[in-house]
């Protein structure tokens, strides 16, 4: 789940012959010309078709890939996220509305770590409805108030609240507030956040709990505390009226939004090109239709009629071999750190005898799956790495563990013998929870043999897309009856690093209704481990405690780790400048141009 919503949809589950790509590719062989620059081409009308609308189109709340992929166009950022062109999918960090990376050496990072100072460029303005506003430190304040407001709040809270000081505190009683535009408004104009303050008109101070090595990690998050206007005051959050209503620092602005059909950009005037270290907008407009399916709009892109994906849509498993064997130089393949899918297990279920509670029998659920097999379901090695850790390896930047020394191919008699000394050896119920769509139905086909030969005696149960989390894994209730056992599900996480994985799915602490640690699985050794990474002064410091982290997870069988997946995307042949962006799930359409 999250990111997001950012889960990319793998339209079918064919197999797919052994392919070797790096993890973000050109598998045509011919180079992605990404400089743009003085070489690119401007002018045009970009087209991009995909299938859904966007989650939130307000930045309090935007929180899937076809919110970062418009925001991208209409949003100025403090931070931004680019390629690092190093063929590893991974992006950095750089200054976009901010002057600098705030360190310890250039004074921007206090010396116990807990203060950041951030300083604005001066000029950038808003497309406010009065005319050009220029953007100053408080709409950065304002952006920081709305973020748990109690009508559209940030799905991705917790990140902001367990580090801003007295943010936490703020959000609980905006928890409590009449969801009215006037109510909301005196709330945000009433009270203020501790940790987040205007110096001057150009400086925004941060405060924070405590040290922690990926803070601007945090605050690069989507576009959460990009400056918003105080227009955005006069609406309900994230509303129809506020969607109409969306005021630009970007390149674009929104010409026309029909809701579930379409978006069209037109450049906004006040932008100014000299301020903006990120997007080149070498198109003139842009024309995104939704509510089509993959292998409709990779029809449209083959034939030039629609140029970039849209939203989750990617290129069809179905599709990537005969692309791949035509060298295709359209077709990129790239990695966003998603793990997809996993087997959650409910440790919280109470069938029989709580069964799932014990880390013998999760042991053998781990023993007992074939992950090479469901690798070729998802499109062989070069669409889906066999995992064996909880964190994929480019996150951290090592190679990946196997400290449960599980076969690809799984092993049978050992998880028969891990049922056995679990008392187990008549075998065990399990509920397996899946969705009715594709990959998951054909891989929860493939499970249900692995786990019945092992000695589960399988009950299937199929639900819908939307379903399967709201109904399901999101459910406190439901999951404490025990209605599933283990289930299909997936992520892809907000920033390559420990926090973002390891926090929200597995630190048992945190769990509640809606929480992301769908199986309830809680280990006082990985929650120590937890708090002394969040707590580290240095990336490297974190990144060590981390992978002991995972190590402790995986050991314990907190899940079942199945498989790192990459993404294939496609563009049009007249399309320059693409280059894959992990942030977005695709090209970034600031810095494409038309070679018509």
């Amino acid at each position: 789940m999250h990111k997001r919503s950012r889960l990319a949809v793998i339209a079918a589950a064919l197999a797919l012959p052994a392919l070797v790509l790096s993890a973000c590719s050109n598998p045509g062989g011919g180079e992605t010309d990404a400089s743009g620059g003085d070489d690119a081409a401007t002018g045009g009308t970009l087209r991009l078709a995909g299938n859904s609308d966007v989650l939130y189109l307000d930045p309090a709340a935007s929180y899937s890939a076809p919110d970062y992929q418009i925001h991208r166009a209409l949003t100025r950022t403090l931070f931004a996220h680019v390629p690092t062109g190093n063929d590893t999918g991974n992006t950095e960090i750089v200054p976009d509305l901010a002057l600098e990376i705030p360190t310890e050496d250039n004074g921007g990072i206090s010396e116990d770590g807990t203060v950041y100072t951030v300083e604005l460029q001066e000029g950038v303005e808003f497309d406010a409805p009065d005319g050009a506003r220029e953007v100053v430190a408080e709409d950065v304040v304002l952006a920081a108030k709305r973020i748990c407001n109690p009508v559209s709040p940030s799905n991705a809270l917790s990140y902001f609240t367990d580090t801003i000081v007295g943010l936490a505190e703020y959000c609980e009683g905006f928890a409590e507030v009449e969801p009215t535009v006037e109510a909301i408004r005196a709330y945000i104009e009433g009270n203020d956040v501790e940790g987040v303050r205007a110096v001057d008109e150009r400086t925004v101070e941060f405060t924070i709990t405590q040290p922690a090595a990926d803070f601007i990690d945090i605050m690069a998050l989507g576009v959460f505390l990009a400056p918003q206007p105080v227009e955005y005051l006069e609406y309900l959050p994230d509303s129809p009226e506020l969607r109409q209503n969306i005021i630009s620092t970007g390149p674009y602005r929104i010409a026309e939004y029909v809701p579930e059909e379409s978006f069209t950009l037109e450049r906004n005037p006040v932008w100014n090109a000299e301020l903006d270290p990120i997007r080149d907008a070498n198109v003139d407009a842009i024309e995104i239709s939704m509510g089509q399916d993959a292998a409709a709009v990779q029809q449209q892109l083959e034939a030039g009629t629609v140029d970039m994906q849209w939203a989750d849509t990617v290129t069809p498993t179905a599709s990537v071999p005969a692309l791949i064997g035509a060298n295709d130089e359209r077709l990129v393949i790239g990695s966003d750190g998603a793990i997809r899918p996993y087997v959650v297990i409910n440790t919280l279920s109470p069938n029989a005898d709580g069964a799932y509670g014990n880390t013998t029998v999760r042991q053998a659920l781990n023993f007992a799956i074939d992950r090479a097999a469901s690798q070729q379901i998802l499109g062989g090695p070069g669409l889906a790495e066999v995992a064996t850790q909880i964190l994929p390896p480019e996150v951290l930047g090592t190679e990946q563990a196997n400290v449960l020394d599980v076969p690809a191919e799984g092993d049978t008699a050992r998880a028969q013998e891990l049922l056995e000394e679990a008392g187990y050896a008549d075998g065990v119920p399990v509920k397996l929870l899946y969705r009715e769509t594709e990959p998951y139905a054909s891989l929860a086909t493939a499970m249900q043999q692995d786990l019945e030969a092992a000695g589960f005696q399988v009950e299937m149960k199929v639900t819908t897309q939307n379903a399967f989390y709201s109904e399901f894994l999101l459910n406190q209730d439901i999951t404490e009856a025990g209605e599933w056992d283990i289930a299909l599900a997936a992520w892809s996480a907000d920033y390559f690093g420990g926090r973002p994985y390891l926090v929200p799915m597995l630190d048992g602490r945190g769990y509640e209704a809606g929480s992301p640690n769908f199986g309830g699985w809680n280990n006082e050794e990985f929650n120590t481990l937890v708090d002394e990474a969040l707590a580290a002064e240095t990336p490297e410091q974190a990144n060590e405690l981390w992978i002991e982290a995972d190590a402790v997870a995986t050991e314990d069988a907190a899940w079942v780790p199945i498989a790192f997946a990459r993404t294939p995307v496609f563009h049009s042949e007249r399309v320059g400048g693409f280059e894959w962006n992990a942030w977005t799930n695709n090209g970034d359409m600031t810095k494409v141009f038309l070679d018509e």
